[in-house]
């Protein structure tokens, strides 16, 4: 996981990790502009990366989600699997984009026409990643903040930044 502070600066709150979550969005619409412009080599060379970072911060994400979720009392009424659902949803949505770019021909008349039903499908992910997106900073992550303590706090949040397990 690459992380986003200045070099040397200390890890304070887990809302740092959402950082991940602009770059990945804007990255998406790189891909889209690509699409516009009917690049789709570099549309899907776009797309690939979004996948790549996606799945990277999601699997340091839900690590730390299951083991914090529990002892989180902000939280406890709220169902883990939404989370975990919603990332699997957007991870649905992004292999299903990446088939779809695969697919198009430039040469084709219909290019036009697959674009558009692509960026039509894509509009309904990037509205659902916001959503996912404000559930995290709005509850999840000032819940975490307020119950994990300072110093463990940075520590699995260093931890996270060089892709490592939470330790136990």
């Amino acid at each position: 996981m690459t992380d986003p502070r200045p070099e040397g600066a200390e890890p304070t709150s887990f809302l740092e990790l959402l950082a991940v979550h602009a770059r990945i969005y804007e990255q998406f619409v790189d891909h889209q502009e690509a699409l516009v412009a009917r690049d789709f080599g570099r549309a899907l060379e776009r797309l690939v990366a979004v996948r790549a970072a996606f799945e990277e911060h999601v699997r340091g994400e839900e690590e730390l989600l299951h083991e914090l979720f529990a002892r989180t009392d902000e939280v406890r009424g709220t169902p883990l699997d939404l989370f975990t659902s919603e990332h699997r949803h957007l991870r649905e949505g992004l292999a299903r984009f990446e088939a779809a770019t695969r697919r198009l021909d430039p040469a084709s008349p219909a290019a036009a026409r697959h674009v558009i039903e692509l960026l039509d499908d894509e509009a309904l992910f990037k509205a659902f990643f916001r959503h996912h997106d404000e559930r995290e900073r709005n509850l999840l992550y000032p819940a975490f903040d307020r119950s994990v303590p300072a110093p463990e706090r940075r520590e699995r949040l260093q931890r996270f930044h060089q892709g490592l397990p939470p330790r136990k």
